[in-house]
């Protein structure tokens, strides 16, 4: 849902980085695996009980992971092997957040269960979506893509929000899958 707000202010944003990019002739797979490292590390950091650090690393990490898309277009290096590596490390990503959170904020087992959930539709949402590609149909239903998914996991651990808004977003990230299934669904022939 962000991404259909913001996409276009996001890029501008981005341009003075993709500058630095191309100064030090950063390749974007070499971008989003340095994102994925600092992801790790702001998670470790984060685990370790240096909470500020930790999450500074995790938004800096996402951040950096968001630059290799606007990065590719810019430098026309998209390929199909790079969008599968960006693919592959966003989900790396969020299982390491979505693991400190469920390492950190978790008191019983519903609560740890209800992480799991989380993490199945965060790989359910994407998929959905590349599905829809396959037949040729954009899909980008429902309110937790990956921005929002991450944005709400760096926010629930840095205010250490009542678990409940936990449960809350995991009802959020269901509804999207399904409604991403729904629309898939609605539109194949047989």
């Amino acid at each position: 849902m962000l991404e259909k707000y913001f996409k276009n202010s996001s890029e501008v944003f981005a341009k003075p980085f993709i500058k630095i990019l191309r100064y030090f002739n950063l390749k974007p797979n070499t971008v989003s695996i340095f994102g994925l490292a600092v992801i790790i590390a702001g998670s470790y950091c984060f685990y370790l009980e240096n909470r500020n650090l930790g999450i500074v690393l995790i938004f800096l990490g996402s951040a950096i992971d968001g630059l290799d898309g606007p990065y590719a277009r810019e430098m026309d290096l998209v390929t199909e092997k790079g969008g599968i590596l960006d693919s592959l490390i966003d989900r790396i990503g969020e299982l390491i957040i979505w693991s400190v959170v469920g390492i950190s904020f978790t008191n019983s087992d519903i609560e740890l269960f209800t992480v799991f959930t989380i993490l199945v539709s965060s790989n359910l949402i994407p998929y959905m979506r590349a599905k829809s590609e396959y037949f040729g149909l954009q899909n980008k239903k429902g309110l937790a893509a990956r921005p929002e998914r991450v944005i709400f996991a760096v926010l629930y651990m840095f205010f250490d929000f009542n678990f409940l808004y936990v449960y809350i977003f995991a009802v959020i990230t269901w509804i999207t899958a399904l409604q991403r299934f729904k629309y898939l669904y609605q539109h194949l022939s047989k």
